[in-house]
């Protein structure tokens, strides 16, 4: 069965991102991850993976999950953008004082709606590269994030990794990577599943200056593959 077959047969939903207080969780690891789907439903068809066949997506599909949120107090300023084909950055500048947060989500949300449990790997390739400066007041949270995670529409965290992660005591520091963390799940029958890679910067400033931070996904690609029957 063709990729786009697949997914025209799965039930997409466009999200809408639910992120609490930006600075409310500073330097916490949970931001990006509160998706929440659409409470009335449509018709679901039923969809059967035939084993080895690989989903790609955008290339598939565009992500139907691009979202992006800032927020900036005083003289700094924040920014943050997003492409349903795999490209994101956030940037946040308190070189001036003041405080500031940007975030972004992309990906994926589709439903599993064959009649029977089935395992499925789940592949991230993602890009990016990443900038954080050195001139931050004293116990400043870790200034850049990046990760991917799956979630199931029963708010279970199936799997989650850090990509990037800037470190205070390394810093300034400018870096780009490459990584492809894979992951294997069970997709249930009616459940929603959330394949995101999310972002976040966060700096702030005082009198005699403050940070910058920068975080861009140059390219993002999810590549959901059914195990062998």
């Amino acid at each position: 069965m063709d990729p786009r077959t697949i997914l025209g047969l799965m039930t997409r939903y466009t999200c809408c991102i639910v992120t609490a207080g930006l600075l409310g969780c500073s330097g916490s690891r949970d931001f990006g991850e509160s998706v929440s789907l659409p409470q009335k439903k449509p018709a679901r068809p039923t969809v059967a993976f035939s084993g080895g066949q690989v989903l790609t997506l955008p290339a598939d599909r565009p992500f139907n999950v691009s979202d992006t949120q800032r927020y900036s107090e005083g003289a700094a300023h924040a920014d943050s953008n997003t492409s349903a084909t795999g490209q994101a950055s956030c940037t946040a500048d308190a070189t001036a004082g003041g405080v500031a947060s940007a975030e972004f989500q992309i990906g994926h949300v589709l439903t599993y709606d064959g009649d029977d449990a089935t395992r499925v790997s789940v592949t991230f390739d993602i890009d990016y590269h990443c900038m954080a400066s050195d001139h931050a007041p004293s116990g400043e949270a870790q200034p850049v994030g990046l990760k991917a995670y799956v979630k199931d529409s029963n708010h279970r965290l199936l799997a989650k990794v850090m990509l990037a992660d800037g470190d205070p005591d390394r810093l300034p520091d400018r870096w780009s990577g490459s990584q492809s963390p894979s992951f294997d799940i069970t997709m249930e029958p009616g459940l929603a599943y959330h394949l995101i890679v999310a972002g976040k910067v966060e700096v702030s400033g005082d009198d005699t200056g403050g940070a910058r931070a920068e975080l861009a996904v140059l390219r993002a690609e999810i590549q959901i593959t059914p195990a062998p029957n």
